[in-house]
């Protein structure tokens, strides 16, 4: 699915004014300035004028000072004459007396020449000579602050006439996208019931003197898990992330970043967020590479969430962040944080909660109030005092007990298993064992194995053994036993996860195996009762493989291999696949090739690999996998040397539901026998960059809900056939860059409500059928370069919230028709170069 930009027309803030513009009228007001204004206001934002009429004396007033407070972005505009004035002088001093964003604007002046007026080339030299000359009116103190204000206002990044090669006009629109974006971000969410959150945010606030832009400012929260470090980095950041040019928040380090391949994909996230790379990260050193060119001179704030290594941090913080930066950490490590360099007086330890403060957190969760009701505050006081002011335990017994007020016996059986058990993880185990038996096993699968997977997939897998599986799930996240992050990704806090393994361990022994550890593997090879095996993070040798087979038996549902050799993907191997299995999952399988292996070997294996799908063809048609619904193959590499004929053998499961294939690079043809797939709602097929069409039988997917090619940059065509998939809902086609035309049937796509077409840059047209898409919501076609107009029946889009034609090089003009959009509610045009008019219609556009 497209997800859009926030960005809108109209912008909402809680400062008075989004953009502070700092200027020597003389210089810019009549031409830049008046250019930007216009162009900031047009696109809904508040921006301050400062006006010389103010100046009364060239003393700043409490008025402006308010001014520049209460701005979002401050931007000092630096030309020839700007050091002339003064009043402009102290502007700039005053922008650093405050915390804010700064982002300095030099127009037709060398940013080395404002940075150091005493060198004889600047034309700021002899303007600071006549102030000093002034001693009756400026102090040779005050004025040596102006020299350093603008010394550490030109230490960040920001723009000059070069990035547009001196076009103004062009600049403008630089100017106004960079400023929208940084608009875009958005705060975090926090907990809903806090208590106390203030006082330890402002502690930490103070500790980042953000005032200062000397040097890079570390700290760091430790604590044991639960006891709120997160919330309170969550709710600082959104206190001042807006002062700084880029920021991100990583989540969950520990777990995230466990190994290379967990850090590479930290650091895509990063770069990402803070300078918009959409590449790919190699290897940590290709990373940190990149750090070091992307990130210079950008003033950052990055909090990394959950630190546990050593490795880590060096990974994610190096020498290339740039003074002003700054950095918080949180840990339950104390001595990571010691060795990172954070001195002592950084470092906050996070502690339980005082006794009111837990009545009331408590209280909150048990009665929706802040204090317990009269007949149960002794019990009330009791628990929070039992708990040593725990805020997760405190939340998640205050839920349980929600409702509650009239079984007594809850009470005060939830108060003897507190006592009885000290530990955390066993305080909360009151509330997994009042769950059904069916919700018990979901919540050990997610502490497992699921954390960080999209909730359909696992859906799909409990649906054919459990009941009620949909409104488990909600039960689950009410009780805040589990979290339902953005797009439905599952996560748990840590104690919760550790609770749940430590119950797969000891209660469900033998069913559920994830770790790597060769005792445990040696263990299960053993056991008779396994139904879930995940051996992520591990390189099977010989060994491990036949443990593997033997734990290949009737009850295995869930399979998932991960960075697997090719050796261990045998014919016997296929064989044992048993028909209880539902998920299976290979990843990142590739060839284990020695740097002297011969091509001989090599090719070996490759038949080998091709007799062993062969069989496991003959396995399936024999029905020896009767469930299997999900398949997922990510990343195997190896997939480009087979034929596709063999690989998709596998495709003869009749009760497959979801295929999802990415990175199989050389790929470059579906079979016909797809369209034997009558149960298949979800095909993902991202980064396939081989292939290049669609079989005609794709049209016999009747069941079909979405289809992702995202990536399939030489696919150029779809077959006509395309139009029958009468249940579609999403169809994304981004980055499908040889795609020149869309069939007229797409239009007999009456569910479809996604259609993403952006960067399908040789797209020249789309069909006026379009128009038939009676339930589209979204239309993506931003980057489409190629294209140079819309039809005018996309004015039957009635149902259309979002159109993004963003960057739409060649796009001259938009049809009348777009008036009739009753819905839209977002309108991109940005980059629109050769759009030079908007039909009068578009004022008819009242949700946008």
């Amino acid at each position: 699915m497209y997800n859009p930009p926030t960005t809108k027309l109209v912008f909402q803030s809680d400062k008075s004014s989004h953009v502070f513009l700092s200027f020597r009228g003389p210089d810019v007001r009549k031409t830049l300035v008046d250019h930007l204004y216009q162009a900031l206001s047009a696109a809904g934002l508040v921006v301050f004028l400062d006006s010389e009429k103010l100046e009364k004396g060239e003393i700043i007033g409490l008025s402006l000072e308010k001014a520049i407070e209460s701005s979002v972005i401050r931007i000092p505009i630096f030309s020839q004459g700007y050091a002339d004035s003064a009043w402009c002088l102290k502007e700039a001093a005053a922008m650093l007396r405050t915390p804010g964003l700064i982002i300095p604007l030099f127009y037709h002046v060398d940013p080395t020449h404002v940075r150091y007026p005493e060198n004889e080339s600047s034309p700021y030299k002899e303007s600071f000579l006549k102030h000093y000359g002034r001693s009756d009116r400026y102090p040779r103190g005050e004025i040596d602050g102006w020299k350093k204000a603008i010394l550490q206002i030109c230490s960040r990044s920001g723009w000059s006439m070069d990035i547009t090669q001196g076009y103004e006009a062009r600049l403008v629109k630089t100017l106004v996208n960079d400023i929208i974006r940084t608009l875009d971000r958005v705060p975090l969410q926090v907990a809903k019931y806090l208590v106390e959150l203030d006082n330890v945010k402002n502690v930490f606030i103070q500790k980042l003197n953000l005032n200062s832009v000397d040097d890079v400012v570390k700290i760091g929260i430790w604590g044991i898990g639960g006891i709120g470090k997160t919330t309170v980095a969550k709710a600082v950041y959104n206190q001042i992330y807006s002062d700084f040019e880029a920021a991100s928040f990583v989540f969950n380090v520990r777990t995230n970043a466990a190994d290379s391949i967990g850090l590479t994909n930290v650091q895509k996230q990063l770069l990402e967020e803070l300078t918009r790379y959409d590449g790919k990260v190699h290897s940590v050193d290709k990373g940190i590479s990149l750090f070091r060119d992307r990130l210079r001179g950008k003033r950052l704030l990055l909090i990394l969430d959950d630190v546990d290594t050593i490795v880590q941090l060096n990974s994610l913080v190096g020498d290339w962040l740039v003074p002003g930066s700054r950095i918080i950490i949180t840990s339950r490590d104390k001595h990571i944080l010691n060795v990172v360099g954070i001195p002592s007086s950084c470092i906050h330890e996070m502690i339980g909660l005082e006794i009111n403060e837990g009545l009331q957190l408590f209280s909150w969760h048990a009665f929706l109030r802040t204090s317990p009701s009269p007949s149960y505050e002794d019990l009330t006081k009791r628990i929070v005092k039992a708990y040593q002011g725990h805020p997760l335990s405190l939340e998640v017994i205050g839920s349980y007990l929600y409702n509650k007020q009239d079984n007594i016996g809850c009470w005060t059986d939830a108060l003897r298993n507190i006592i009885l058990n000290p530990e955390i993880h066993e305080r909360l185990y009151i509330s997994y064992s009042a769950l059904s038996d069916d919700e018990k096993e979901m919540f050990v699968d997610i502490a497992c194995f699921f954390i960080g997977e999209n909730k359909r997939f696992p859906i799909v897998l409990w649906k054919s053994l459990y009941k009620m599986v949909d409104s488990a799930v909600c039960y689950l996240s009410m009780k805040l036993l589990i979290k339902i992050e953005d797009r439905g990704i599952f996560d748990m806090h840590d104690h919760l996860q550790d609770m749940g393994r430590l119950i797969a361990e000891k209660e469900k022994r033998g069913t559920r195996l994830w770790e790597k550890e060769g005792t445990r593997l040696e263990k299960a090879a053993h056991s008779s009762t396994i139904s879930n095996i995940n051996f992520s993070r591990l390189r099977l040798n010989g060994g491990n493989l036949q443990r593997l087979k033997m734990m290949c038996r009737p009850g295995l549902c869930y399979l998932h291999l991960q960075n697997m050799p090719i050796d261990v993907l045998t014919e016997d191997t296929m064989a044992m696949l048993p028909k209880s299995l539902i998920w299976l999952k290979l990843e990142d399988c590739t060839f284990a090739v020695g740097k002297n292996r011969a091509l001989k070997e090599i090719l070996i294996a490759i038949r080998k690999i091709d007799r062993a799908l062969r069989k496991l063809r003959h396995y399936i048609i024999a029905g020896n996998i009767r469930q299997l619904k999900i398949m997922q193959l990510n990343d195997c590499h190896f997939f480009d040397t087979l034929s596709v004929s063999s690989i998709f053998s596998l495709l003869n499961i009749q009760l497959l539901q979801h295929l999802y294939l990415k990175g199989c690079e050389g790929l470059n043809n579906f079979p016909d026998t797809i369209g034997n797939l009558s149960q298949l709602h979800h095909l993902e097929w991202y980064y396939c960059e081989g292939l290049n069409n669609l079989p005609h039988t794709i049209g016999n997917l009747s069941q079909l809900r979405s289809l992702y090619l995202e990536g399939c940059d030489r696919l150029h065509n779809l077959p006509r056939t395309i139009g029958n998939l009468s249940q579609l809902q999403q169809l994304n086609l981004r980055w499908c860059d040889r795609l020149n035309y869309l069939p007229g049937t797409i239009g007999n796509l009456s569910q479809l409500q996604h259609l993403d077409l952006g960067r399908c840059e040789s797209l020249n047209n789309i069909p006026c059928t379009i128009g038939n898409l009676s339930q589209l919501k979204h239309l993506n076609l931003i980057g489409c370069k190629s294209l140079n107009n819309l039809p005018y029946a996309i004015g039957n889009l009635l149902e259309l919230q979002l159109l993004d034609l963003g960057r739409c090089e060649s796009l001259n003009n938009l049809p009348d028709s777009i008036g009739n959009l009753s819905q839209l509610q977002c309108l991109y045009l940005e980059g629109c170069d050769r759009l030079k008019n908007l039909p009068n219609a578009i004022g008819n556009l009242s949700q946008l």
